[in-house]
């Protein structure tokens, strides 16, 4: 056992395996979630997902199995890894881990990440569009976003303007402390021409990057959801000009 930190935050995630290391942004809920992506600088596997163990910050190491997601586009398959890892410090958190299927080794490590410039809020209004990475069929959403509850939380509405509307929330976590860049995530896809259905739950974060180069890593504040079971991150962003 050792000290306890408060690790709830955004974070980068690098993995590095047989000679070649990936970095990707996501974040660690206060029940101890751990979600990231890939971006498009990672071209071998943009959007991408990573669920690692729980990582709670109450004891000083965890364990167990680190969900990899491939995205649709790119074979939508589902890897495992037994893992092991420290919490160093409130800014430092690595470990390793072995492959299940083919033994593969490597190693990951955590460092905190500052996406957003100023503070989170609540995105309002219409006019946002959303994609996902690494979906089969090309589908974009109309968004319109609306504050919800406490602190900066969102209520979103959308759809493609054919056979597929979406709903959902970003519950923003951390209870008094409103500065916290972590949503909890519900989004509903309904509907034929969806590039996903169905109810994906998940983490959410505010950022200033364009990870996916959706905008034309254009200059705003851009909203992801990351699925804690599925490569299907939805980017939402304001077109530049508007």
């Amino acid at each position: 056992m050792g000290p306890a930190y408060n690790v709830a935050g955004d974070w980068m995630l690098s993995v590095s395996s047989n000679g070649a290391t990936t970095t990707g942004p996501g974040a660690i809920s206060t029940a101890g979630l751990a979600l990231f992506f890939e971006p498009s600088s990672e071209p071998a596997g943009a959007g991408d997902t990573a669920i690692l163990p729980a990582i709670t910050g109450g004891s000083n190491c965890f364990s167990g199995l680190i969900y990899s997601y491939d995205t649709p586009a790119t074979g939508g398959n589902t890897g495992k890894a037994n893992a092991q890892g420290s919490i160093n410090s409130a800014t430092s958190i690595s470990g390793s881990f072995q492959n299940t299927s083919d033994g593969t080794t490597g190693t990951f490590a955590l460092a905190p990440n500052s996406p957003l410039t100023g503070s989170v809020t609540a995105l309002t209004g219409s006019g946002w569009l959303g994609e996902i990475e690494g979906a089969t069929t090309a589908d974009i959403l109309q968004i319109t976003l609306t504050a919800s509850g406490t602190n900066s939380g969102m209520t979103l509405q959308g759809t493609d303007g054919t056979n597929c509307t979406v709903s959902g929330t970003f519950t923003q976590e951390g209870g008094n402390a409103s500065t916290l860049n972590v949503f909890d995530v519900s989004i509903t896809y309904t509907g034929t021409s969806c590039s996903v259905t169905g109810t994906q739950t998940g983490l959410g974060f505010e950022t200033n990057s364009d990870y996916f180069a959706m905008n034309g890593s254009a200059a705003g504040t851009y909203l992801y959801a990351i699925p804690s079971g599925s490569a299907t991150v939805l980017e939402i962003y304001k077109p530049s000009g508007m």
